[in-house]
This record gives structure tokens, sequence and C-alpha cells, in this order.
């Protein structure tokens, strides 16, 4: 349903609005409400405020228990695993995810931020389809709650191909600084996670890890709680 709703009114933006008004509008559902609904087009801005909130309701969530998945896998800092102790809620990883948020809110530009993360983002989303189907592939055994045809994930892996693909012959520089941002994260990995034998980083961390148990009262998942397999 939340599928052909989008379609229906992506079709009647280019019924009402000419090839002109889309390139240059800056808000396409404002335009195309100045068009149709005349008085109360001023209704256009706040639903899709209420549309964006329940979207960065949805990100804090998921995003937060990714980086809870991925300490619990090895690829972060054992500080993003930690849970509270009665409400089981993954507050560090929560506190970073704030953190990162708002240092995204420093660049002055929103539309070049939108051009750096939405590229990358459909890259990370298709690298993760597709390395769920050579699992499936070359593990066939393996366990899966949920299972669909293979039509699905190779459609959806063509558009996210033509997402990534599409933008980088106009703005170039937008996909090398993605990647370059992308890139930072190597050496956090090595840093943060590699080279755990390195008696400083053991020091650092082992006091890093109880100052950050006292005061936000979390501790290490049981078994039971553990996102990962």
């Amino acid at each position: 349903m939340v599928t052909v709703v989008y379609v229906l009114a992506n079709v009647a933006y280019f019924v009402i609005l000419s090839k002109e008004e889309i390139l240059s509008s800056p808000a396409v559902a404002v335009s195309f409400g100045h068009h149709t609904l005349s008085k109360v087009t001023w209704l256009i801005p706040i639903f899709v405020s209420l549309s964006c909130f329940g979207g960065v309701n949805g990100v804090l969530f998921t995003s937060a228990r990714l980086f809870m998945t991925g300490s619990q896998e090895g690829h972060l800092p054992d500080l993003f695993s930690f849970v509270h102790i009665d409400k089981l809620t993954p507050i560090p990883s929560l506190i970073f995810t704030c953190l990162a948020s708002l240092a995204m809110l420093l660049v002055s530009d929103v539309f070049v931020l939108i051009n750096y993360y939405s590229q990358i983002l459909w890259f990370s989303v298709a690298a993760s389809i597709a390395g769920m189907l050579w699992l499936r592939y070359r593990k066939p055994q393996m366990p899966r709650p949920i299972k669909v045809n293979l039509i699905i994930p190779v459609l959806f892996l063509c558009c996210c191909a033509f997402l990534i693909i599409f933008p980088i012959p106009t703005h170039p520089w937008n996909t090398v600084i993605g990647v370059g941002i992308t890139l930072t994260g190597i050496p956090v990995y090595y840093l943060c996670v590699k080279s755990k034998k390195a008696d400083k980083y053991n020091v650092v961390s082992s006091r890093l890890t109880k100052t950050i148990q006292k005061i936000f009262n979390v501790t290490y998942p049981l078994a039971e709680q553990k996102l990962a397999p």
C-alpha cells in the first residue's frame, strides 16, 4: 500500500508539474501544492515535517542497534555493545548516533549533505543485499527466518545500482567525498578494534569503559539479549 501511494504521488508530480518546474523547485511537493491545493498549500510542509519526524525516529532506533550489533561482531569497540541494566537500551550507541547527527548539522548546505549521504547509503544497502545473496548461494543450508523470491532482491539491487551510478557523471566530487568519508572508518577500526593487544589501548579502554558504566548504568548484554546471532 505504501509503495502504491509513493508511486502515485510521483506520477501526480509529473502530471501536474513541467520538467522545468521539477528541476528548479527546491521542494517539489510544495510546488505541487501551489497548483492543486490553492489556499491550503501550507499543509504540505507540515505533513512533510511529520513524515521526516517519523523517519528520523525509525533511523534513531535502527542505527543505534546497528552499532550495537557491529560491536558484538567485533567490528566496533566493545563500548557500543553496552545496554542499560534495567531498560536494555543501547545508551552508548544512541549517544554516538546523536553526536554524529549533531555534527552533520554543522554542514551549511543541507543539499550537499543529502548528496553525500544518499549515494553512500544506497551503496551500503546494495552491498548488504549482495552479501545476503552471496550467502544464499554459498551456504544454502543456513537458517533463514525470512526468505523471499530472488526476483525481489535482484530488482532492488538494480534500483540501487541506478541510484549509485547515475549521479557520478554529473556530480563526481560528491562521490569522491562520500567514499572518503566512508573510508575514515578504516583507521578507527584498526585503532579501536585491531589494536586491542596494545597495553596503552587496554588501559585507556578499561578506564573509559568503567566510567561509562558508572555514568549510564550500562553493562554487557546477556546472551539472550544480544541482537547478533
